[in-house]
């Protein structure tokens, strides 16, 4: 069945997604099927996972030849990221206005654990010796208050470029407001031919906050000739291999880009795998009927735990979110991330306390259930020694998981804490739980979220197998499991429309601004919007334009801003009535009062623009496991249970599966535990749901033995 909001198109559609262990792919087929496939990623070769992957497709499925040079495929990717995190970027400097060298070094004066004693602040992403101060200034109203001393700019390029200096990045102040000295010294390195490349932070996203908005740029920077090699190398060898469609690649607000110009900013794209996967999340809860839902999204894939909101049917987006060290200043699915995942490393710390990551094993040599002579335990072994993953049973349908190897990496912890295999494996297992739910709940009190209001989606390798653990914690009563939940995030990638982000600065108490000036602002920003989506239109098959504007705005001496939703009347007519009853009720949803006599600020415009693009039609999905009907004691907690493990495949829309239960599938395994209940959505999905009363006998260790 075709799914919920899907267009016909008689293309087919690749997705891809980069993990940390595995790269996930899948293919879809212009009569709605989908195909998944995983290979391991290859942290150290950039890409040739997803060319890996993309062979494996033709191989296996020999599409016709026209279908495939036709078909859509967008990536989503860790390249950025890995880079900003490992610090193994371009070297970069910065030229800044006088009395700002320190920019970096102060940051917000903040340290990351106030109550330890040796916290310390982040190490910039650029040195202080790579810092250069120019004279010239521009005012916050935007005017000039001194000229820029072309001299100063030269004198500081040439200085830059002789340290070794790839890119110099140019953050002056109140730049968002008036460009005009950036991009004077743009012009001035290029009249004076001096090698350097150039970033100005006007350009990348002009924005108050001269820190954010220069670690924004310094990150743009930093990444820049790393993606742009990625790209190119990805954008020649699926030409060669037959793919004629542009390529596009997923951007951290939900939607893609085109990948030839998204290389000049690809600070948009560091959270793509993530926010893809809570894009998909969004899609599926929609193809299952739950149209509108509010939602929290629970991705556990082998590095990481990310969790993520979707309100009124939409991912959340957020301009506050951090990446490694640094705060990311653009629009992002909010998405929270914590190391606990399939591949991360079971320890003892000082105390002799068991911990769960944040450090992973990664593809290779994995977890010591993959048979490659690790014997660094992991969780995975954790969720094999306690029953819940088969013996034997292959991942992604190629690795079987051996349990010897597992059942002897816990015991090496357990000898030094005097416990069984299978005690490590319960310990462990509570812990990744807590640690999920804890988080869980954080993220969705910081969204004003009252928990058993939502419901939740599980995806990722290990998201169905502990969702239902993590529910009981933080009092949810409903999940949905997609019918391919661990190729969620490419199969977000596969469906995402064409999205992008603009802002324009206003920063004036909303009385002071004229009608007149309101409508120019609009104006302004909605042919912004024109040319950015006509740039993305050539080959994406673009077919429908929406976009839709928010305000920035906070009460006067307010430390934070409230994004408001205008309707483009009270943009046109300057209604600054509407748009101040509008913010105080925005207010009062998020913080439970409004202060309707106090001063408003409107401090900026901004505009998301999204592209309606074709997207696969999927039918409804039956996987192909054939897991025998068979029972087994499985372990939750200190209780041993009886569980029935059985292929997905096996559930019908008619009849509920009723816990305890395991349901195998290619891409992840399904945990229902005792007192809850699966059933069949029309779109294939499972919708796990708590039951009244039901329960499973308890059975002690040594009736389990015997």
């Amino acid at each position: 069945m075709p799914a919920a909001g899907a267009l016909p198109d008689p293309r087919c559609a690749i997705g891809t997604d980069v993990g940390g262990t595995f790269t996930d792919l899948v293919f879809c087929t212009a009569s709605g099927e989908v195909h998944c496939f995983k290979v391991p990623s290859t942290p150290s070769q950039p890409g040739e996972s997803v060319l890996a992957g993309v062979d494996e497709i033709s191989s296996a499925l020999h599409p016709d030849a026209a279908a495939w040079r036709e078909a859509h495929h967008t990536h989503s990717s860790t390249v950025a990221t890995n880079a900003l995190i490992e610090r193994r970027g371009a070297r970069v400097g910065l030229i800044t206005t006088t009395g700002f060298r320190d920019l970096f070094e102060l940051q917000r004066l903040a340290i990351p654990h106030p109550m330890r004693f040796d916290s310390r602040r982040p190490l910039p992403l650029v040195p202080r010796e790579l810092v250069r101060e120019v004279r010239g200034r521009i005012g916050a109203d935007g005017a000039e208050v001194e000229k820029l001393h072309e001299q100063d700019v030269i004198d500081a390029a040439r200085a830059l470029a002789a340290a070794g200096v790839e890119i110099a990045v140019v953050t002056f102040i109140h730049s968002y407001r008036n460009p005009a000295h950036e991009q004077l010294a743009r012009t001035l390195l290029r009249r004076h031919g001096i090698d350097l490349r150039v970033e100005l932070s006007s350009d990348i996203w002009p924005q108050a906050r001269e820190y954010e908005r220069a670690v924004l740029t310094a990150i743009n920077a930093s990444v820049r000739p790393i993606v742009e090699a990625y790209i190119g190398r990805l954008n020649d060898r699926l030409e060669v291999r037959g793919l004629a469609v542009p390529a596009r690649v997923a951007r951290s607000n939900g939607g893609a880009e085109l990948a030839r110009t998204i290389r000049d900013r690809p600070v948009v794209a560091l959270l793509s795998g993530p926010a893809a996967g809570v894009a998909g999340a969004a899609d599926a809860a929609e193809d299952a009927g739950w149209e509108k839902a509010d939602l929290m999204t629970l991705d556990v894939g082998g590095t990481s735990a990310d969790i993520g909101v979707i309100r009124a049917g939409a991912p959340v987006l957020s301009s506050e979110e951090q990446v490694g060290d640094f705060p990311v200043l653009i629009p992002t699915v909010a998405v929270s991330s914590i190391g606990a995942g399939g591949g991360s490393i079971l320890w003892l710390d000082t105390t002799g306390s068991l911990k769960v990551g944040p450090r992973s094993v990664g593809a290779d040599p994995g977890p010591a259930c993959y048979g490659s002579g690790s014997m660094v335990p992991a969780l995975t072994d954790a969720f094999l020694v306690a029953g819940l993953l088969t013996p034997g049973q292959r991942l992604g349908g190629k690795l079987a998981l051996q349990l010897a190897p597992a059942r002897q990496a816990l015991a090496t912890i357990g000898e030094r804490l005097n416990w069984t295999a299978e005690q490590v494996a319960d310990g462990a297992i509570r812990i990744a739980t807590a640690m999920m739910a804890a988080e869980a709940t954080r993220v969705l009190a910081r969204r004003g979220v009252d928990a058993p209001r939502f419901r939740m989606v599980a995806f990722g390798g290990a998201g169905p197998l502990l969702a239902a653990l993590i529910a009981e914690e933080i009092a949810i009563d409903t999940i949905l499991i997609p019918p391919f939940p661990g190729a969620l995030s490419a199969l977000g990638a596969a469906r995402a429309n064409i999205e992008g982000d603009l802002v324009r600065p206003l920063y004036a108490r909303l009385h002071v601004v004229t009608a007149a000036g309101l409508a120019d602002s609009y104006r302004a920003l909605r042919d912004a919007a024109a040319a950015w989506i006509a740039a993305q239109s050539t080959g994406s098959g673009v077919e429908t334009t929406d976009v839709t504007y928010v305000a920035e705005m906070r009460y006067e001496g307010q430390g934070y801003d409230v994004a408001v939703a205008l309707d483009e009347d009270w943009l046109v007519t300057g209604d600054r009535e509407r748009i101040a009853a509008a913010f105080h009720e925005a207010h009062r949803a998020v913080y439970g009062h409004a202060t309707e006599a106090n001063e408003v600020w409107l401090k900026e415009l901004r505009a998301h623009i999204t592209g309606t693009v074709p997207r696969p039609r999927l039918r409804a999905a039956r996987d192909n496991d054939d897991t025998p009907r068979s029972k087994r004691p499985v372990r939750l907690g200190a209780r041993v249970i009886e569980a029935t493990v059985l292929g997905r495949n096996v559930v019908t829309k008619d009849a509920a599966v009723l816990g305890p239960a395991i349901l195998n599938q290619m891409d992840t395994t399904t945990l229902i535990p005792p007192g809850w209940q699966a059933r069949l959505a029309p779109s294939g999905a499972l919708i796990l749901s708590r039951t009244e009363g039901a329960s499973a006998p308890d059975r002690t260790e040594a009736e389990a033995r015997r």
